[in-house]
């Protein structure tokens, strides 16, 4: 075991950094990892064979291998005096950071990689779910938990690789795709960027490491393969039905057109991340029609609209936490469930996020039947002085309060709303889960 490849990754428990390490493992090589506390990612990385600590003392983990033999990954989360990264610095390592590392590992393969601000872990999952479904040898970094697998790294063979193309911290021009999306580059990140011009300037960039085919979403005005809904878009989806499960479409391609075919999804946006991953698999040269199959038996990711009826009330739980995306989430709702009394609860995430689009969150707020607020998340970020959730609730028109964290359960068992809708990529999720883990015993 000792004279294998040995990595630690500072920050396993995250999202990107704990599928790397899943990786790792089907790789064959010693892994090891830091993360502040446990959970189910966690919990998850120890089944398959990842070694944690949870305290800053990482001697006795790695008693016996030689530290400068060890090759140190971190997160963006981790800061450059954590004790942990210290560790590692003072013994004589140079960690590398997980949007470099992971770009190594993916730009030796066939890649495919989805970019943009908002749709990139459903458009992902879903080319996921076809490249399992038409028995491809890939792996797969997706920025969620897909269900019913209950995993963030999907593994079928080394051969191609799916990746999630992030623009914080510019990380996505680090890769050299084969294939890839964009699927919206609205104004976000802007504690990175200066602006939104800046923004805009690195999906440029990033459009230009594509090696092969780039999909866009029609509204993007940069050069390659468009698609949309009800547009003349290279690829489009038409004569659009909702159902109770999904929608029933019409699919025109640049070669061909297919009509009445299924897709297992909430939301017209989500329809257009399952348009982008059929684009993305057809470019690729997968067989439409086994493309086509595939689409009806979607299963979702975890915090994606997942929809559930408890006491006679729906509950959406979705990971919305830019405008944009709460406003994507409203407007299915309000056309799935047209005469409902519908309730958000949110928590803001990130202070800068919060400053940057304060009078947006409360406009698209607004748009729903009631609102509670919960305080802001601050995931990597130091509180900035006058921005809270007070300051949006009095930018809120509909009825609005404040929801603390210790009256979570209590306010879902008592409101009064047909549809509540739990929004947020903070604490909220683990808050959600619990109940309903509550419920469901």
């Amino acid at each position: 075991m000792k004279n294998k490849k040995t990595f630690f990754l500072i920050g396993v428990g995250g999202i990107g950094m704990s599928s790397i390490a899943q990786h790792l493992i089907f790789k064959g090589y010693n892994v090891f990892g830091y993360d502040r506390s446990s959970s189910s990612i966690t919990d998850l990385l120890e089944e398959k064979g990842v070694l944690i600590t949870f305290s800053h003392s990482v001697n006795y983990l790695i008693k016996g291998y030689k530290v400068d033999n060890i090759k140190v990954i971190y997160s963006a989360a981790i800061k450059i005096n954590h004790p942990v990264f210290k560790f590692f610095i003072d013994r004589g390592c140079v960690p590398i950071k997980r949007s470099v590392f992971l770009a190594s590992l993916v730009n030796e393969t066939e890649s495919f990689a989805v970019a943009g601000t908002h749709g990139k872990t459903t458009t992902s999952a879903i080319l996921t779910h076809i490249f399992k479904k038409t028995d491809t040898s890939f792996s797969s970094f997706v920025g969620g938990v897909m269900l019913p697998d209950k995993t963030n790294y999907i593994h079928n063979g080394f051969d191609k690789t799916i990746v999630e193309a992030d623009e914080f911290d510019r990380s996505f021009l680090n890769l050299k795709p084969h294939f890839a999306c964009i699927t919206s580059i609205d104004a976000d990140h802007l504690d990175i960027y200066k602006n939104h011009g800046q923004l805009k300037e690195a999906f440029i960039d990033f459009s230009k490491k594509v090696q092969n085919k780039l999909i866009l979403h029609h509204s993007i005005p940069i050069d390659g393969i468009s698609y949309g809904l009800n547009t003349n878009a290279d690829y489009e989806f038409k004569n659009i039905n909702q159902t109770k499960d999904g929608y029933f479409v019409d699919l025109k391609t640049p070669n061909e057109y297919v009509s009445k075919i299924f897709c297992k999804v909430l939301g017209k946006y989500n329809l257009e991340n399952m348009l982008a991953a059929l684009a993305l698999a057809d470019q690729s040269g997968k067989p439409l029609v086994k493309i086509i199959q595939s689409l009806g038996s979607f299963h979702g990711i975890l915090r994606r609209m997942n929809s559930y009826n408890l006491d006679g009330k729906i509950i959406i739980d979705d990971y919305a936490h830019h405008p944009t995306e709460i406003a994507s989430v409203h407007k299915a709702l309000r056309e799935k469930y047209p005469d409902s009394f519908i309730e958000a609860v949110f928590q803001p995430h990130l202070f800068s996020r919060t400053r940057d689009f304060m009078n947006d969150f409360a406009y698209q707020l607004s748009k729903f039947d009631s609102v509670k607020l919960m305080k802001i998340y601050p995931a990597r970020e130091a509180p900035i002085k006058g921005i809270n959730s007070e300051k949006i609730l009095k930018k809120i028109t509909t009825k609005a309060s404040l929801l603390e964290r210790k009256n979570f359960n209590k306010n879902l068992d008592l409101t009064k709303a047909d549809v509540i809708a739990i929004l947020g990529a903070g604490s909220i999720g683990n808050n959600i889960s619990e109940y309903i883990k509550e419920k469901l015993v």
